[in-house]
């Protein structure tokens, strides 16, 4: 059986919020991790705030720690970002953020951005919704194609949007826009609350699957591994047996774990390493 290695796994700094960036970093090489995911959010690479100076220092400060940036991540869900929206200039503005972390992102010598599709309006019409977030996406992969980075497009639970929560949705969404530059990403907690598995992705997406998100949850939470409910084990073991050779970024975020995030990430890779042994 196929089984995946630790060199897959990836430090995220979602629980890190009340730190500095600096501190993130070390304490990512200090628990052995050599991948790192960035959640740009202030204070750490939030889009507006980061010029070319910035990105360059932050880009040799990962690399001095001898980690690799593998996803520049933007806030669209709780920043009022969202490419589906009604309103032109909302729609206007939140594509121009996002149009700007494409460029941080090859700033900093980074493949790959994730992306969201926005949220429509409970009360509208889903599919007009849809369409505008499908035609943002367009537009956003044709600027990834120039800069020559790689969109990982994640699915959102029902709560944060109705337009792309399920393994179909994302299937189809990478087949309309047909493009190498953008692919498909799972979130482990997204999975667990739509009820699918990750063998349905691994089933759907084959080779369009480049990123995961592997966080325990309750299905929901964002939680260290072993402090939720979801079938994780089983998941690595899946995702294994496929042969998946992307990253795994440990998206921890719930806020129980914003005094002492290095034990989380501890807690999590020892228990990882249980699962793969």
């Amino acid at each position: 059986m196929n089984k995946l290695k630790f060199e897959q796994l990836a430090g995220m700094n979602c629980h890190y919020a009340h730190y500095p960036f600096t501190y993130y970093l070390d304490s990512i090489a200090e628990v052995g991790v050599k991948n790192v995911e960035v959640w740009a959010a202030s204070p750490h690479l939030h889009v507006d705030d980061v010029t070319h100076q910035k990105a360059q220092e932050a880009r040799c400060a990962i690399q001095d720690r001898g980690l690799k940036l593998i996803c520049y991540t933007p806030e669209t869900v709780v920043y009022p970002v969202n490419i589906a929206a009604p309103e032109e200039d909302i729609r206007k503005r939140s594509l121009a953020f996002e149009s700007r972390g494409i460029e941080i992102t090859a700033e900093l010598g980074c493949r790959m951005m994730l992306v969201t599709s926005g949220w429509g309006y409970l009360n509208q019409n889903r599919e007009e919704s849809l369409g505008r977030a499908m035609e943002g996406l367009a537009y956003l992969t044709a600027k990834a194609e120039r800069e020559g980075v790689l969109l990982a497009l994640e699915h959102l639970s029902p709560i944060s949007s109705n337009l792309i929560n399920t393994a179909k949705d994302l299937r189809q969404a990478v087949d309309e826009i047909s493009s190498p530059n953008l692919k498909a990403m799972l979130d482990t907690c997204q999975v667990g609350i739509v009820h699918e598995h990750v063998r349905d992705y691994l089933e759907l997406l084959g080779k369009d699957l480049v990123h995961v998100h592997l966080v325990d949850g309750t299905p929901g939470g964002h939680l260290a591994f072993g402090d939720g409910n979801l079938p994780l084990k089983e998941f690595v073991d899946t995702l294994g047996e496929y042969g998946y050779e992307g990253c795994l970024s440990m998206e921890i975020a719930d806020r129980r774990y914003f005094m002492d995030p290095r034990q989380a990430d501890r807690q999590s890779i020892e228990t990882f390493k249980s699962w793969i042994q």
